[in-house]
């Protein structure tokens, strides 16, 4: 059994961020990348925004741990697959990680792992099954509605945890990564009748971009701070210092990212 968790667990944080409460995402408000539904799911009753603020990072690590890491059998995948199948539970659904797992093998999406799968796992390539699971997560997201919000993210951190993963293996940067970055994803198998080498659009100028009102970047960075000053009070007056810490937090990501808006060298979705 080998201990990849707290590397993998601090990737994923990375990406998760803190309090968001973002109106074009469905999971609500979240907070290191842990839902409001979630969190009422761990504790077993309902829970206010200020909870979800609230979370603590050790909570958190205890809840990826059980509900995520531990769904999908981590522990048993290989070094590198382990990073990109609990990222992608995470951001995904674990039934979605196992049902790409499955496929690296040949098998039907739908069901469990059981030994044999993790046998037959643990028999292939390890630079293979990180790229092609990979490039099944992302063909996935491409499919999306949200993916015009979201996408120019996804796919970034898609690919950095495909690196992160690779160098895990001990896979130079030098030859992991490829030169133009995000648009080199290698060939793969065909899900849903998509090819996986799809190439993704390359940024364009900022000229091009829409004007900054009409950005829902924008729009949804002011919702965040306007959460975050209700969610701040409410935790002042019920003398929540980390309530109100966490709401301080959230307030300076929103205001960072509206400042990030007009600093943008690329184009705004």
């Amino acid at each position: 059994m080998q201990n990849n968790f707290p590397a993998c667990l601090a990737l994923t944080l990375h990406y998760e961020g803190g309090y968001v409460d973002n109106p074009a995402d469905p999971g609500g408000a979240t907070n290191l990348g842990i839902t409001r539904a979630t969190l009422a799911q761990v504790r077993g009753r309902a829970v206010s925004k200020v909870e979800v603020m609230s979370l603590s990072r050790a909570e958190a690590a205890d809840i990826y741990r059980r509900l995520y890491w531990n769904a999908i059998c981590a522990d048993s995948l290989p070094r590198g697959l382990d990073c990109v199948a609990f990222d992608c539970a995470v951001n995904s659904g674990p039934a979605r990680a196992i049902g790409y797992l499955r496929m690296l093998i040949g098998k039907d999406p739908k069901g469990g792992l059981r030994n044999e799968d993790l046998a037959a796992l643990a028999q292939l390539k390890p630079e293979d099954s990180i790229r092609q699971f990979c490039d099944l997560r992302l063909s996935f997201l491409e499919r999306l509605k949200t993916f015009r919000v979201f996408g120019r993210g996804w796919t970034r951190r898609v690919t950095d945890v495909r690196l992160a993963a690779l160098a895990q293996i001990g896979l130079p940067q030098s030859h992991s990564a490829s030169p133009t970055g995000i648009t080199d994803r290698p060939a793969g198998p065909i899900v849903k009748g998509k090819p996986m080498n799809s190439p993704v659009s390359a940024p364009t100028s900022i000229d091009n971009a829409k004007p900054f009102w009409a950005s829902q970047t924008v729009w949804s960075s002011i919702a965040v701070i306007g959460s975050s000053i209700c969610g701040g009070l409410l935790a002042w007056r019920n003398g929540d210092i980390g309530g109100f810490g966490a709401s301080l937090t959230a307030l300076f990501g929103g205001m960072n990212a509206i400042v990030g808006r007009f600093r943008a060298t690329t184009k705004i979705q």
